[in-house]
């Protein structure tokens, strides 16, 4: 019987993604973010950044209706 690990799962590109959406949602600077993925310019980034800003809405949203408890 052959076990598959999760590495083989998942491809490369859905890994690069995930990489670029946790490095700029835990605070990395998209310039930084971009030198290590080999982004030649900021409107390929655009896409992750706009993802990032999004899930940190939905997040403060969220702690906004905690506290109103």
């Amino acid at each position: 019987m052959h076990f598959i690990s999760k590495y083989e799962l998942i491809g490369i590109h859905a890994g690069r993604k995930t990489f670029i959406c946790f490095a700029l949602s835990n605070g990395i600077p998209p310039d930084v973010v971009m030198k290590f993925t080999g982004h030649c310019n900021y409107k390929s980034m655009k896409p992750y950044i706009d993802i990032t800003e999004s899930a940190k809405k939905n997040a403060i949203k969220k702690m906004e209706e905690a506290f109103k408890k």
